[in-house]
């Protein structure tokens, strides 16, 4: 790929996993890296433009995980318990 040709997202934001704001046509595994690419709308070599960065960080929101308390061994143990299956 030239670095004139200019890369631009689907305009079909539709995901095949069923996400409202996927940007890729297929799940990114089991597409070719080229593809990826090419649906991401980024450069191989030098990633996003500060500009573009920006507008997905303000369209997608920050890549952010919730502030959940995460796995309990105190709770694992009383699912345990109570599960009849488990016993």
């Amino acid at each position: 790929m030239e670095k004139s040709e200019k890369l631009s997202p689907p305009s079909d934001t539709h995901s095949v996993n069923g996400e409202e704001k996927g940007l890729l046509s297929l799940p990114a595994h089991s597409l070719p890296y080229d593809a990826v690419i090419r649906e991401l709308g980024t450069d191989p070599e030098d990633g996003l433009s500060l500009m573009e960065a920006k507008r997905r960080l303000e369209t997608y929101c920050p890549n952010q995980l919730d502030g959940c308390e995460g796995v309990s061994i105190v709770k694992i143990l009383v699912r345990q318990v109570a599960n009849a299956m488990m016993l």
